[in-house]
Protein backbone atom coordinates (compact mmCIF):
# COMPACT_ATOMS: atom_id res chain seq x y z
CA UNK A 1 0.00 0.00 0.00
CA UNK A 2 1.54 2.87 -0.68
CA UNK A 3 2.17 5.99 1.75
CA UNK A 4 -0.50 8.68 2.54
CA UNK A 5 0.01 11.98 1.02
CA UNK A 6 0.65 14.42 3.30
CA UNK A 7 -1.10 17.36 3.80
CA UNK A 8 0.91 20.67 3.37
CA UNK A 9 4.43 20.62 3.52
CA UNK A 10 6.75 23.28 3.72
CA UNK A 11 10.47 24.40 4.60
CA UNK A 12 11.15 27.15 6.61
CA UNK A 13 14.26 28.98 7.12
CA UNK A 14 14.44 28.86 11.00
CA UNK A 15 14.58 32.10 13.12
CA UNK A 16 15.82 31.76 16.58
CA UNK A 17 12.11 32.32 17.84
CA UNK A 18 12.16 28.83 17.40
CA UNK A 19 14.24 27.49 19.83
CA UNK A 20 11.57 26.59 22.06
CA UNK A 21 9.71 24.82 19.83
CA UNK A 22 12.67 22.99 18.71
CA UNK A 23 13.42 22.07 21.84
CA UNK A 24 9.86 20.64 22.75
CA UNK A 25 9.56 18.82 19.65
CA UNK A 26 13.44 17.53 20.31
CA UNK A 27 12.19 16.44 23.98
CA UNK A 28 9.47 14.62 22.67
CA UNK A 29 11.26 12.62 20.39
CA UNK A 30 14.55 11.78 22.15
CA UNK A 31 14.14 7.66 22.05
CA UNK A 32 13.62 7.83 18.63
CA UNK A 33 16.02 10.04 17.61
CA UNK A 34 18.92 9.00 20.24
CA UNK A 35 20.05 5.24 18.60
CA UNK A 36 20.21 7.82 14.88
CA UNK A 37 21.56 11.55 15.88
CA UNK A 38 24.71 11.65 18.00
CA UNK A 39 23.23 15.33 18.91
CA UNK A 40 20.43 14.06 20.52
CA UNK A 41 22.16 13.76 24.41
CA UNK A 42 23.90 16.77 23.89
CA UNK A 43 20.68 18.85 23.54
CA UNK A 44 19.45 19.29 27.22
CA UNK A 45 18.31 22.75 26.75
CA UNK A 46 16.45 25.16 25.45
CA UNK A 47 19.39 27.20 25.06
CA UNK A 48 21.41 24.09 23.39
CA UNK A 49 18.36 24.51 20.44
CA UNK A 50 18.92 28.31 20.37
CA UNK A 51 23.04 27.48 20.12
CA UNK A 52 22.14 24.97 17.28
CA UNK A 53 20.17 27.91 15.53
CA UNK A 54 22.55 30.76 15.89
CA UNK A 55 25.44 28.19 14.38
CA UNK A 56 22.51 27.07 11.67
CA UNK A 57 22.14 31.28 10.84
CA UNK A 58 25.87 31.72 10.67
CA UNK A 59 26.67 28.85 8.56
CA UNK A 60 23.55 29.49 6.05
CA UNK A 61 25.41 33.03 6.14
CA UNK A 62 29.12 31.97 4.74
CA UNK A 63 26.69 29.32 2.43
CA UNK A 64 28.34 25.91 4.19
CA UNK A 65 25.06 24.48 5.04
CA UNK A 66 21.31 25.48 4.96
CA UNK A 67 18.49 24.36 7.26
CA UNK A 68 15.31 24.29 7.40
CA UNK A 69 12.38 23.64 9.77
CA UNK A 70 10.11 20.85 7.88
CA UNK A 71 6.86 22.55 8.66
CA UNK A 72 3.07 20.21 8.28
CA UNK A 73 -0.31 22.44 8.26
CA UNK A 74 2.68 25.23 9.53
CA UNK A 75 3.41 23.36 12.67
CA UNK A 76 7.28 21.89 13.24
CA UNK A 77 7.29 18.08 11.94
CA UNK A 78 11.13 17.87 11.48
CA UNK A 79 14.61 19.15 10.64
CA UNK A 80 16.34 18.86 7.15
CA UNK A 81 19.49 20.54 5.85
CA UNK A 82 22.18 20.43 3.38
CA UNK A 83 25.47 20.44 5.36
CA UNK A 84 29.46 19.87 4.32
CA UNK A 85 28.89 22.41 1.02
CA UNK A 86 31.86 21.72 -0.99
CA UNK A 87 31.58 25.06 -3.29
CA UNK A 88 34.40 23.79 -5.98
CA UNK A 89 32.77 20.63 -6.57
CA UNK A 90 29.27 21.66 -6.01
CA UNK A 91 28.03 18.84 -3.78
CA UNK A 92 26.85 18.55 -0.18
CA UNK A 93 25.44 16.31 2.10
CA UNK A 94 21.64 15.68 2.92
CA UNK A 95 20.73 15.20 6.83
CA UNK A 96 17.10 15.08 8.16
CA UNK A 97 14.48 13.88 11.61
CA UNK A 98 10.86 13.77 12.03
CA UNK A 99 8.62 13.58 14.56
CA UNK A 100 7.70 9.67 15.69
CA UNK A 101 4.05 10.51 14.97
CA UNK A 102 4.62 12.13 11.22
CA UNK A 103 6.45 8.68 10.09
CA UNK A 104 5.16 6.94 7.45
CA UNK A 105 3.00 9.75 6.18
CA UNK A 106 5.17 11.05 3.12
CA UNK A 107 6.15 14.26 4.88
CA UNK A 108 9.77 13.83 5.08
CA UNK A 109 10.10 12.77 0.86
CA UNK A 110 7.71 15.77 0.43
CA UNK A 111 9.84 18.00 2.18
CA UNK A 112 13.23 16.93 0.64
CA UNK A 113 11.99 17.20 -2.82
CA UNK A 114 11.41 20.88 -2.22
CA UNK A 115 15.17 20.26 -0.56
CA UNK A 116 16.61 18.65 -3.75
CA UNK A 117 14.31 21.20 -5.77
CA UNK A 118 16.75 23.87 -4.03
CA UNK A 119 19.85 22.32 -4.28
CA UNK A 120 19.89 21.38 -7.60
CA UNK A 121 18.34 24.75 -8.82
CA UNK A 122 19.25 28.14 -6.96
CA UNK A 123 22.02 26.43 -4.83
CA UNK A 124 23.36 25.35 -8.06
CA UNK A 125 24.84 21.50 -6.74
CA UNK A 126 25.65 18.68 -8.42
CA UNK A 127 25.71 15.60 -6.10
CA UNK A 128 24.05 15.62 -3.30
CA UNK A 129 24.59 12.20 -0.83
CA UNK A 130 23.20 10.72 2.06
CA UNK A 131 25.09 8.71 4.82
CA UNK A 132 22.92 7.09 6.67
CA UNK A 133 23.29 4.57 9.56
CA UNK A 134 23.14 1.24 8.07
CA UNK A 135 20.24 -0.57 10.36
CA UNK A 136 17.91 2.85 9.89
CA UNK A 137 15.55 0.85 7.66
CA UNK A 138 13.51 4.08 7.23
CA UNK A 139 16.35 6.92 6.47
CA UNK A 140 17.84 4.53 3.69
CA UNK A 141 13.96 4.08 2.16
CA UNK A 142 13.68 7.60 2.06
CA UNK A 143 17.14 7.76 0.25
CA UNK A 144 15.65 5.10 -2.30
CA UNK A 145 12.16 6.12 -2.75
CA UNK A 146 13.87 9.47 -3.73
CA UNK A 147 16.06 8.00 -6.38
CA UNK A 148 19.38 8.00 -4.60
CA UNK A 149 21.71 5.65 -6.03
CA UNK A 150 22.93 3.07 -3.18
CA UNK A 151 26.88 3.56 -3.64
CA UNK A 152 27.88 0.98 -0.97
CA UNK A 153 28.81 1.16 2.78
CA UNK A 154 31.05 3.27 4.56
CA UNK A 155 32.75 1.01 7.53
CA UNK A 156 32.51 1.70 10.95
CA UNK A 157 31.50 5.44 9.58
CA UNK A 158 29.31 6.94 12.56
CA UNK A 159 29.61 6.98 15.90
CA UNK A 160 26.59 5.85 17.53
CA UNK A 161 25.40 5.60 21.25
CA UNK A 162 29.41 5.13 21.88
CA UNK A 163 29.40 2.72 19.06
CA UNK A 164 30.92 3.09 15.31
CA UNK A 165 28.35 2.00 13.17
CA UNK A 166 28.21 1.37 9.27
CA UNK A 167 26.48 3.95 7.30
CA UNK A 168 25.13 3.43 3.67
CA UNK A 169 26.25 5.94 1.23
CA UNK A 170 23.59 6.94 -1.06
CA UNK A 171 23.74 9.97 -4.01
CA UNK A 172 21.41 11.74 -6.25
CA UNK A 173 22.89 13.92 -9.69
CA UNK A 174 21.43 16.92 -11.17
CA UNK A 175 20.57 15.50 -14.04
CA UNK A 176 19.17 12.57 -12.54
CA UNK A 177 16.73 14.93 -10.67
CA UNK A 178 16.09 16.58 -13.91
CA UNK A 179 14.74 12.83 -14.73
Amino acid sequence: MPEPLPTHVSLSAPELSDAPALFALINANRDALRPWMPWEPLTRSESDSRAFLQSAAASRQAGTAYTWLVLRDGALAGVCDLHAIDALNRHAFVGYWLDRRQVGQGVMQAALTQLLTEAFGPLGLHRVAIDAAADNHRSCAVAERLGFRYEGVLREYLLLQGRYCDARQYSLLAHEWKQ
